[in-house]
């Protein structure tokens, strides 16, 4: 290509497939991150009505991952098998289907069923999202792309959080409770959006028909010069990828990134209630202001390491933010103020995760990167299982959320101890 075509398909062909791929993207895992996380706001109302206590509601949880993480595997298989359009239509008809039936649940036992089936489900459809990126954003775009797609759990919290709260406030025509409405109102809007998937996605550059052929082949360059870098640099060999000490560091950091926002996720509704006695809808809005820093954390942090082209002190510096500021909020007893900690926290923690992916994507080839991500996703959602469960043991132990968020943060610190292995004398991150 002459450099006049390649100029003019360069900031057109990244347009395109913001507009058409990671637009998409987000919009869909909103509504996965909706309907794995309305729990914590039907928590409110379902737990009294069901007998769950809060140990119980840990387990029911963590629950979710017991499915998401046996199913990883699979389902990064089945991807590369049926080809990406197939499989975001079948994963997001399937987890509607999981999430409406919510709806019926009567005891602990079938809620903990439904979650582990919502968890099958949603396996692999984040770590899936993030191996696409690779395949349709060249790595110089690639931090904002992924924090684009990972703005969509803030997004989810703060417009979802409100939205689950007024639906649960409303008198309904069919006289359910309001958590079973929300369920239900919430599992159909995921199931329009599989409708909404069929029609928007296609398996690779080369089938997306609102692309130029000119764009075409500059996006196809890139991506190949991209993955000779990291061919080059990194983890080539299937039979290597799990033997690597620098992926098992990096799973090891996603941990602590996801336990910590799992935590924050899961337990701090019942955490304002608790101090502030609000109604539903305003606790709603309040645990939601945590999560506007998560979001401006990741636009933001993202913004500047792509601007920069420096990941590694873009992921260590909001963790060490982040693990001071859930140590401090919970050294004082003015309820504005640890919010404004949590607020600051979130920017942290968001920042952090917005970056991270980058990483990774950096070291690991063509050829292993499918199964390198979903390696380290498993091990992060390990925290998922760890972290809501963990809180509700210690919880219920001590009478108090201090010691689980001392926890959390101690747990920071060790994810700071990880990056330095994951850099190790690499000096390009």
């Amino acid at each position: 290509m002459t450099s006049t075509a390649t100029a003019t398909a360069v900031p057109a062909a990244i347009h395109k497939i913001r507009l058409r791929i990671i637009v998409p993207f987000v919009l869909l895992l909103i509504i996965s991150s909706l309907d794995r996380a309305n729990l914590s706001f039907a928590a409110l109302q379902m737990n009294a009505e069901l007998g769950l206590s809060p140990k119980a509601y840990g387990l029911i949880v963590s629950a979710f991952f017991i499915g998401y993480l046996a199913f990883q595997f699979p389902s990064m298989a089945i991807l590369h098998k049926i080809g990406a359009r197939k499989w975001i239509v079948g994963s997001v008809l399937m987890w509607g289907v999981a999430a409406t039936a919510m709806v019926f649940v009567q005891s602990a036992e079938s809620l903990f069923a439904l979650r582990c089936l919502l968890g099958l489900a949603e396996a692999g459809f984040a770590p899936g999202v993030v191996y696409l990126c690779s395949r349709w954003m060249p790595k110089r775009y690639r931090a904002a792309a992924i924090a684009l797609t990972m703005l969509a759990v803030p997004v989810s919290v703060i417009f979802g959080g409100p939205f689950s709260g007024w639906l649960m406030s409303l008198a309904n025509p069919l006289g359910l409770a309001g958590w079973r409405w929300m369920f239900l109102m919430e599992g159909v809007l995921t199931l329009l959006f599989a409708i909404f998937a069929l029609k928007i996605f296609v398996n690779s550059p080369a089938d997306a028909h609102w692309l130029s052929a000119q764009e075409k082949i500059w996006l196809q360059e890139q991506i190949d010069a991209d993955d000779a870098t990291s061919a080059a640099a990194g983890i080539t060999a299937t039979t290597n990828v799990f033997l690597s000490p620098r992926l098992w560091a990096a799973a090891g950091v996603w941990f602590v990134l996801i336990a910590s926002a799992y935590g924050i996720l899961f337990w701090l509704p019942l955490v304002v209630k608790q101090i502030a006695h609000r109604s539903v809808l305003e606790t709603s809005v309040i645990s939601a202001l945590p999560w506007v820093g998560i979001g401006l954390g990741m636009y933001l942090n993202a913004k500047h390491s792509d601007k920069t082209q420096e990941r590694f002190w873009h992921v260590v510096l909001p963790v060490l933010l982040c693990s001071a500021c859930l140590a401090l909020a919970t050294l004082t007893s003015n309820h504005v103020l640890a919010l404004g900690l949590l607020f600051i926290g979130g920017l942290g923690l968001g920042g952090a995760q917005s970056v991270f992916w980058t990483i990774p994507t950096n070291f690991l080839s063509k050829e292993v990167a499918g199964n390198g991500i979903t390696a380290i996703n498993f091990c992060g959602n390990l925290g998922g299982l760890f972290g809501p469960f963990a809180i509700g043991h210690m919880r219920e132990a001590t009478g108090s959320f201090a010691m689980p968020v001392y926890m959390m943060s101690a747990l920071m610190l060790l994810g700071v101890g990880l990056m330095m292995m994951v850099k190790g004398r690499n000096s390009s991150l």
